[in-house]
C-alpha cells in the first residue's frame, strides 16, 4: 500500500475520529464527552485500551454518570479509529478498571481501561494435561473453549503428553507454546492467532523520514547473539542422547540472496571460540529438539535491531506486519517487523507510535 492511497482514503488525515461502543451502544451518541482514547497493540502481551470521559458528574442527580453502562464487566467494548467517517477496527475487549477522579477544581472524570478478548484466557489457573496432540491442536481447542474463533498454523509435531501446571492460565500457557515454536500468539477482534511470524512478506507500507516518518530510533544490540544453539535431551526408550542443533543461516525470514548479516555472523570474529548456547531440555524426539534449537536461535537473533518510530495516526500500522522505512541511510533504510503499536487520539490529534525488530543488518 502506498502512503498516497492512505492519504486519499483518510481525506489527507484531517478530522481524526474514533468510535467506542459498549455492547453496541455508541458512547458519543449517548452523550459521553470522551477527550482521549489510546489503544496499545502488541505481540508480547494482551492489547490494552484506555479512554477518558469528561464531565462525568450529573448535577441533577448528584451522582457519577456512565459507570452503570460498563457493568457487568463482561460487556464487550469495541473501538474503531480513523478519520472523517473512515474508521478501522482497533480492538474488541472488556473493561478491567474504572477510575473516578474528583479534582480540586473542575468536573469529575472517568478513566476506563481494559484488555482485548485475551482476557477470556486469563480467568482461571488449573492443572490440565492432554495426550497425543500438536501445539496447534491445543491452540484451536483453547480458543473454542474460550468462545474465540481461531486462525492457527499447523505445528506438525505431535506430543505424547502435554501438561499445564496450576501456575499458568490459558493465555500464559499458549504464550509458552508459541515461544517453543517461534510463533506469534495474539488475539485480535474475536479471533485467536497462533502462527509463524510473516517475515518474508512484502512491506505493507513505506514511510520516509522527514516526510511521513516523524522520528525513528533503532538500537543495535550484539549482546546475546550466538552462532549456534544445541538442545540436548534423553530418549528413555532408545536410551540415547538427543541433540538438536541450529546454526547461523537457520534464522527465520533469512533471504538467501541478501547481503545483510545476522547477529551471529556479525559477532563471529569477536572470539576465538564459537559463540554458542547449550540447553538441556526434556525432549522426546529429534524433530522436537531441532525445533526448540531453531526457536532459541531466533529469539537471540531478533534482538539484533529493536527500535521505535512515530508517524501521523495510521490505523493500519499493527503488530504482525512488515513496514519499510526509508531516508535513514543504507544501514537502516529497510523493512522491519512491527511488534507493537500505540494509537492515540487526543487534544493534539491522532498519532501512532510503533516498535520494530529485525534480525539482520
Amino acid at each position: 500500500m502506498k502512503f498516497a492511497e492512505l492519504d486519499d482514503k483518510y481525506g489527507h488525515f484531517y478530522a481524526p475520529q474514533f468510535e467506542i461502543e459498549v455492547d453496541g451502544r455508541n458512547l458519543s451518541k449517548e452523550g459521553a464527552i470522551i477527550s482521549s482514547v489510546t489503544v496499545d497493540q502488541s505481540l508480547d502481551e494482551a492489547d490494552h485500551f484506555s479512554f477518558t470521559i469528561d464531565h462525568a458528574f450529573d448535577k441533577a442527580t448528584v451522582d457519577i454518570k456512565w459507570i452503570d453502562l460498563f457493568l457487568p464487566a463482561t460487556k464487550r467494548v469495541t473501538i474503531r479509529m480513523g478519520y472523517a467517517g473512515k474508521l478501522e477496527l482497533m480492538l474488541i475487549g472488556m473493561v478491567t478498571s474504572i477510575t473516578t477522579k474528583f479534582p480540586s477544581s473542575g468536573p469529575p472524570q472517568l478513566e476506563v481501561s481494559g484488555l482485548d478478548l485475551s482476557n477470556l484466557l486469563m480467568q482461571k489457573k488449573e492443572p490440565r494435561s492432554w495426550n497425543n496432540l500438536k501445539h496447534s491442536d491445543l491452540a484451536e481447542r483453547l480458543a473454542m473453549e474460550n468462545q474465540l474463533k481461531s486462525d492457527v498454523e499447523n505445528t506438525h509435531i505431535e506430543y505424547p503428553k502435554i501438561t499445564k501446571d496450576s501456575r499458568k492460565n490459558d493465555y500464559q500457557f499458549l504464550q509458552s507454546l508459541a515461544q517453543q515454536n517461534y510463533f506469534d500468539f495474539y488475539v485480535f477482534g474475536d479471533t485467536l492467532y497462533f502462527r509463524a511470524p510473516d517475515l518474508k512478506s512484502d512491506p505493507f507500507l513505506t514511510l520516509v523520514w522527514q516526510q511521513n516518518l516523524l522520528q525513528f530510533q533503532p538500537e543495535l544490540n550484539f549482546a546475546g547473539q550466538v552462532q549456534e544453539v544445541e538442545v540436548r535431551g534423553w530418549d528413555p526408550k532408545a536410551k540415547r542422547e538427543i541433540v538438536g542443533t541450529a546454526r547461523v543461516g537457520d534464522e527465520a525470514g533469512r533471504q538467501s540472496h541478501s547481503r545483510e548479516r545476522t547477529g551471529g555472523e556479525l559477532v563471529s570474529g569477536s572470539s576465538a571460540n564459537k559463540i554458542s548456547e547449550n540447553a538441556r531440555i526434556p525432549v522426546f524426539s529429534q524433530q522436537q529438539a531441532d525445533q526448540l534449537a531453531r526457536s532459541i536461535l531466533n529469539e537471540h537473533a531478533e534482538g539484533l535491531i529493536k527500535g521505535s518510530g512515530e508517524t501521523i495516526g495510521i490505523p493500519e500500522i499493527k503488530p504482525g506486519k512488515r513496514i519499510q522505512l526509508d531516508g535513514l541511510g543504507k544501514r537502516f533504510s529497510k523493512a522491519y517487523y512491527i511488534v507493537k503499536s500505540t494509537h492515540t487520539i487526543g487534544s493534539s490529534g491522532y498519532t501512532t507510535i510503533f516498535h520494530i525488530k529485525e534480525n539482520a543488518l
